[in-house]
């Protein structure tokens, strides 16, 4: 019997028999691929640090709402990476009255060396995403793209260089090998540059002027402060000057007193002038000297011939009586005080100077005194006294101001700000803009040129006007970033370039 085939059962069979070789096929791409590590139709491939990455988002053309990120891990021999520790981020710029946008993703190992991340997009437009990877044995590398969820492409921006040299997609310049911190540099481009608004200045010597301002309060004149407690007993016939807060002038007289003590003085006093005994007449007039009865009142009784019952007793210095012990008619005993009188001309302030602040204070430098209460005037004056001690609940330094006050219009009891003025001299300074603070750290990206910026942990000075001083850390002519550095700094990736 002839076996003969029927051309519809043949033609039949060969479409089904292509038909599985292309399914086959296809099952094997699929395989590939996810073996690779998601290296899709869209997926990018960088060496960063010492690996090999390679990205693709799901869907192809990020959308807004979830979406996954696929990366492949693999070490330098092409080897996947497993066990990796990979952290993403997704984030947009603040642009106008819209602040920064962030989403982290949720990473999940869904096979050797491929990761799978899941964020999320709150709104069309073009955005950064971070990736962060370590792995036993291996440093910490970090690269940078950039997804649009309008053309869907995924375009590698900048990552940490591959160990000796710079990434394995970007050229190297000549001439950086000994540059410090060069083997920690990204890399931005710029294009990049332009869009966050990175800015860049060399810094040099300036002359630094710093201003200390502090809360202060206007106080009396301890060290002209006076008690006017008389020598002899008696009582006070007037009171001339009845109020505390009175302001009173040297010489204006403060009360009248009756003393049968003084009286008796001065009784002495003539009669040693009429019996011419001169060694007698000195001895009372010297009594009543030490008695603080002013020569001009002892010549007036000599020469009237009659003692005085009634004495006024006169103000020694000018200024406000803080204090008043005594009434019409009260009796009074040697050394007891009647009055106490404090000068408002010149006065203190007394400013309350933060910890950090004192070292620079010098005795003698200048201070300007503003209060609202004022007006558009303001007082100078200097530094007098610096308490060695600090307040304990405050934390702040004592420092003693002598102002004139020849208005009077500084009251004590008021409370007025203090600017104290020091300059500082040449000093090697950077902006305060370029300096970006990490606990106990401060830092500054440091621009080497070829679109490549390197983290440096400085050491900082005084802070004058928009200017820190460098003590170390940087040289004069290096160029840091003072602008749109904001996106560099995240504390995990300043911790990796810094060693820590």
């Amino acid at each position: 019997m002839s076996s003969i085939q029927d051309p519809t059962f043949a033609r039949r069979r060969r479409n089904t028999v292509a038909a599985t070789i292309l399914a086959t096929v296809a099952v094997a791409a699929l395989a590939a691929t996810v073996g690779c590590g998601g290296r899709g139709p869209n997926a990018r491939s960088q060496t960063v640090g010492a690996y090999q990455i390679s990205v693709a988002n799901r869907p192809a053309r990020p959308i807004v709402g979830d979406n996954t990120l696929v990366i492949g891990v693999r070490d330098a021999a092409g080897r996947p990476v497993a066990g990796a520790s990979v952290e993403v981020m997704a984030s947009m710029p603040a642009m106008g009255a819209m602040p920064r946008m962030e989403s982290r993703g949720e990473v999940k190992e869904v096979g050797p060396g491929r990761y799978e991340s899941r964020y999320g997009l709150a709104m069309n437009g073009d955005w950064t995403v971070e990736l962060k990877m370590s792995a036993p044995g291996a440093a910490v590398a970090f690269a940078t793209y950039r997804v649009s969820t309008s053309s869907g492409d995924i375009q590698f921006e900048s990552g940490t260089p591959a160990p000796g040299g710079r990434a394995a997609s970007e050229p190297t310049p000549p001439g950086n090998a000994a540059v410090p911190g060069a083997a920690d540099a990204i890399v931005i481009d710029a294009t990049r540059r332009q869009e966050i608004g990175l800015r860049t200045e060399a810094i040099g010597k300036r002359r630094l002027k710093t201003t200390i301002r502090a809360a202060g309060k206007v106080a009396y004149d301890e060290t002209r402060r006076t008690e006017i407690a008389l020598k002899f007993s008696g009582w006070v016939r007037k009171i001339h000057v009845d109020y505390t807060g009175k302001l009173v002038q040297a010489g204006e007289p403060l009360l009248s007193v009756y003393s049968p003590e003084l009286l008796t003085a001065q009784q002495e006093l003539l009669e040693a002038l009429r019996g011419a005994d001169s060694s007698m007449a000195a001895a009372a007039r010297q009594r009543l000297l030490l008695w603080d009865i002013a020569p001009s009142r002892i010549d007036a009784i000599v020469r009237s011939g009659v003692a005085q019952e009634v004495v006024p007793i006169a103000a020694p210095m000018s200024g406000v009586v803080v204090e008043k012990n005594l009434v019409s008619g009260s009796a009074f005993t040697a050394g007891q005080t009647l009055y106490k009188i404090a000068p408002v001309n010149p006065i203190w302030v007394v400013a309350s100077v933060y910890q950090y602040e004192l070292d620079l204070v010098r005795e003698g430098m200048a201070g300007t005194i503003e209060t609202p209460f004022l007006g558009d005037a303001s007082r100078r004056g200097r530094v007098s006294y610096i308490n060695p001690y600090l307040d304990p609940e405050t934390r702040t330094g004592e420092v003693r101001l002598e102002v004139a006050n020849p208005a009077g219009d500084l009251k004590p009891g008021m409370f007025v700000d203090v600017l104290l003025e020091r300059d500082l001299g040449e000093r090697l300074a950077v902006p305060e803009g370029a300096v970006l603070f990490e606990g106990d750290r401060r830092m500054v990206f440091v621009d080497l040129g070829e679109g490549r910026l390197v983290p440096r942990e400085i050491q900082l000075g005084a802070k004058a006007g928009g200017l820190y001083e460098v003590r170390d850390g940087l040289r004069a002519g290096d160029v840091v970033v003072t602008s749109g550095n904001f996106l560099l700094s995240a504390e995990s990736r300043l911790r990796s370039a810094g060693g820590k």
